[in-house]
């Protein structure tokens, strides 16, 4: 037992014991980092501002669009960078084949959105993540949520579709990706 506490006494023991406690004090930080939602805005950090702009001119165009059914909105920082957003709205749809009732559609949309460095990296991971996807379209058009924050259609857009036509998505606009999953119910 004295030996044992004598490591603690010499300048070696106390340096190592030291480095021990502060590696497990980083481990503990890490796991929380990674695994707790929101945990990034919990301790009082900024989101990155072109982010934070994007996801709110998102927001606003979603208003807009849905004034009086827009059914949800939520957004989880999940870093500086990265956010998860939930949204959807309902709205009277096209009756089926077999009778000419209205319908109404519950339409559900959830992605991450990640700011890169740069739009040469964003395109990198898109083109990393695509090989079950299909390119649907490559042209912004006017208007938009990425138009509105900005002032200015992205230079970049692509637009990628689950080949399997199970509503997953890769949308890239500039340095911006959002990769998620949207869907659509029909009630009677």
């Amino acid at each position: 037992m004295a030996a044992s506490l004598a490591f603690f006494t010499t300048r070696k023991g106390v340096i190592a014991t030291i480095a021990i406690v502060i590696i497990l004090i980083g481990a503990i930080f890490a796991v929380t980092w990674t695994y707790t939602p929101n945990f990034y805005s919990g301790l009082g950090l900024r989101p990155d501002a072109s982010l934070e702009n994007y996801v709110n001119a998102l927001h606003s165009v979603a208003l807009q669009q849905h004034p009086q059914n827009l059914t949800g909105w939520s957004v989880t920082w999940l870093n500086s960078t990265a956010a998860s957003v939930s949204w959807g709205f309902t709205y009277l749809g096209p009756g089926n084949e077999t009778s000419n009732q209205t319908r109404i559609v519950v339409y559900q949309e959830s992605f991450v959105m990640t700011d890169f460095f740069g739009t040469n990296f964003a395109s990198a991971y898109v083109k990393s993540i695509n090989s079950t996807y299909k390119l649907m379209n490559t042209s912004y058009g006017t208007g938009g949520a990425y138009q509105q924050a900005f002032g200015h259609p992205p230079s970049t857009f692509a637009d990628y579709q689950d080949n399997a036509g199970q509503g997953h998505f890769i949308w890239q606009f500039d340095q911006f990706v959002q990769v998620g999953s949207l869907t659509r119910t029909y009630s009677a």
